[in-house]
């Protein structure tokens, strides 16, 4: 049977199975109604993609839970809803961004630069506190541009972790960026 006569289902028993290349399969057949489903329902194209991946990262962690009985289309749209869900919410308890009323040129008073630098050596200390590997992923992904296959095939990890970490990675600095605002 090929790749492309598979059903979801099949795919699913491979993934549960140690088969990490049915979820990349997953992946390419199901992005363009998931994402479309999610910008509906946030009216952002950016944290659409965002929903989309982490309701992806969602499918490879719950697998085990996966009932062939219901179709593999419904229960992505389910956990895509509730990413976006998740994210409506974030949204609804950040407060709203007032306009700066600060003059351009103040952007590099002392006080600026001295807020810019504080942010760096957060950034930094948060960086620090990421694993050997998580960093590797993080920096060889937004500092280099690598793109997940090169940081699976250097790091030596399947497409679906580099995907999976790379998206924890982002969540948990998200998470504390928040916390020490």
């Amino acid at each position: 049977m090929t790749q492309q006569s598979e059903t979801d289902s099949q795919l699913m028993a491979r993934l549960c199975q140690g088969d990490d290349s049915a979820l990349d399969l997953l992946i390419h057949r199901h992005p363009a109604a998931a994402e479309q489903y999610a910008r509906v329902l946030l009216q952002d194209a950016g944290a659409a993609e965002e929903a989309v991946m982490d309701a992806f990262a969602r499918v490879y962690l719950l697998r085990e839970r996966y009932q062939p009985a219901f179709a593999f289309q419904t229960w992505l749209r389910v956990l895509v809803r509730s990413r976006c869900l998740d994210q409506l919410r974030r949204r609804a308890r950040q407060p709203i961004p007032v306009d700066d009323p600060v003059p351009q040129g103040l952007a590099a008073s002392p006080e600026a630069l001295a807020l810019q630098k504080e942010e760096r050596l957060r950034l930094w200390e948060m960086l620090e506190e990421l694993s050997e590997v998580d960093q590797r992923l993080l920096l060889g992904y937004a500092m280099e541009g690598r793109s997940y296959r090169e940081l699976a095939d250097a790091l030596h990890l399947s497409l679906p972790q580099v995907r999976v970490r790379l998206h924890r990675i982002r969540k948990r600095l998200r998470r504390k960026e928040d916390a020490a605002e």
